[in-house]
Order: C-alpha cells, then sequence, then structure tokens
C-alpha cells in the first residue's frame, strides 16, 4: 500500500502536476489521521473493556464480602441482644428496696459477662485503596464503601477500648476473690472472701454497666450497617446491570 501511494506521487511530480500532488498530499495526511483516530478509539476500546472487566471482577468480590458482613453482624446482633436482656433484668432487679448483698450477687452471676472484640472482612475495600482501583468504582459506589470501612474501624476502636476497661474490672474482682464465690467448700477458712462481696459487686457493676453501654451502641452501629450494606449491594447490582 506504501509503494502504491509513493508511485502515485512520484509520478504526480514527474509529471510537474503540482497543484494535483498537492491535493493529493492532503488527502494523504487526512487518511493517516483518520487511521491514527480508529486505532485510538479502538484502543480506548480495549482499555475500556479492560477496566470494565477489573472493576467488575472486585464488584463480585464486594458482594461476596459483603454478604458474609451481613451474616456476621446478624450473628453479632443476636449475640448483644442476649448480653443486653440479661442486663437489662439485672438493672431492673436491683432497684428492688431492701437487698442484700447476696441477694445482688446471686442475680449478677445470670447476666452474660461474655463478650466479642469487633471484627470485619475489609480485605477487598483495602485492597482496593492500597492498589489505587478505588478509583475505579463510580463515586455513589466508592464513597459509601469508603465510608463503611471508616465505620468499621471506628467501632472496632470504641470496642476494643470499652471491653478492655470491663476486663480490667473483672480482674480486680477476682483479685478480690470472686472466683473464691463459686467453691462449695473452701479449703482455706481464712480466705474468707465474702467481706469483699460489696466491693466485688460495686467493681464488676462498674465494668458492666460500661459493657452494657457499649453492647448497646454496637448493636445499634451494626443495625445501620446492615442498612448501609444493603444499599451498597443495590447500587452494585445496579451498575453492573
Amino acid at each position: 500500500m506504501i509503494k502504491f501511494f509513493r508511485k502515485i506521487r512520484q509520478k504526480l511530480l514527474t509529471e510537474n502536476k503540482f497543484s494535483k500532488y498537492l491535493i493529493y498530499a492532503i488527502g494523504e495526511i487526512i487518511l493517516v489521521v483518520i487511521g491514527i483516530l480508529i486505532a485510538l478509539q479502538i484502543n480506548n476500546a480495549n482499555e475500556n473493556r479492560k477496566t470494565e472487566n477489573i472493576k467488575n471482577n472486585y464488584y463480585n468480590q464486594i458482594i461476596v464480602d459483603l454478604d458474609k458482613e451481613i451474616e456476621n453482624i446478624n450473628s453479632r446482633i443476636i449475640f448483644l441482644d442476649s448480653c443486653i436482656i440479661t442486663a437489662d433484668r439485672y438493672f431492673k432487679y436491683i432497684e428492688t428496696p431492701n437487698l442484700e448483698t447476696t441477694q445482688i450477687f446471686e442475680e449478677f452471676v445470670k447476666v452474660e459477662l461474655n463478650f466479642r472484640y469487633l471484627a470485619f472482612n475489609t480485605n477487598t475495600i483495602q485492597t482496593l485503596e492500597s492498589t489505587g482501583d478505588i478509583k475505579l468504582m463510580p463515586e455513589k459506589i466508592r464513597n459509601p464503601l469508603i465510608e463503611l470501612k471508616r465505620e468499621q474501624e471506628h467501632n472496632q476502636r470504641i470496642a476494643k477500648g470499652n471491653y478492655e476497661i470491663y476486663l480490667n474490672a473483672q480482674q480486680k474482682a477476682s483479685q478480690l476473690g470472686y472466683g473464691r464465690l463459686f467453691f462449695k467448700k473452701p479449703k482455706a477458712i481464712e480466705l474468707d472472701v465474702t467481706k469483699n462481696i460489696p466491693e466485688i459487686i460495686l467493681t464488676l457493676e462498674a465494668g458492666f454497666i460500661l459493657k452494657n453501654f457499649t453492647d448497646k451502641l454496637i448493636r445499634d452501629s451494626l443495625l445501620k450497617m446492615l442498612t448501609d450494606i444493603n444499599n451498597i449491594k443495590e447500587l452494585i447490582n445496579q451498575d453492573i446491570k
């Protein structure tokens, strides 16, 4: 093809048809420009297709992560509700007038004292942020994803700090002999810790009040998080379609 155009140019020049040669040269330049533009369009189309495939792969991973997160959150909410119910029952009971410390203690041991540190699956979002591929997501999806991760991290910090304070209260109660109160036959008479029951109760209650507050705070936050996650899933499904 190049040889063909070269022969035409040489023929026009030898025949001294400069005006025709000029028109031909301009036409040839236009053809070259059109060819470059077509090549750029094809290249852009290929790049867009690759980008779309990468984005859709991320979408699939995010959907899997969010579905697992929903299961995780629902399980935690059930556990927190159980803790809150036993705590509310205890706080209502101790409003009874003229209770003895032994009665309060017997009721306290019925509450759910266990807790769970918060943990979330943020692997895909972290990958998106670390690689910069988060920019592939449209703003209406990118911003909620980033906000979800920030909210999860915020809740983790609050829960970790408050639950550790609660653990410290439990440790102090143990030092006062909390564990020995469950011995049916104490082997050391001189280690009578029943006199410490009032301080043990007050110590445990101080930590438990914070735990109950944290349980309710996290439970409400998780309920909101479920709504946010379902909204993100809906936005992703709309974008895929």
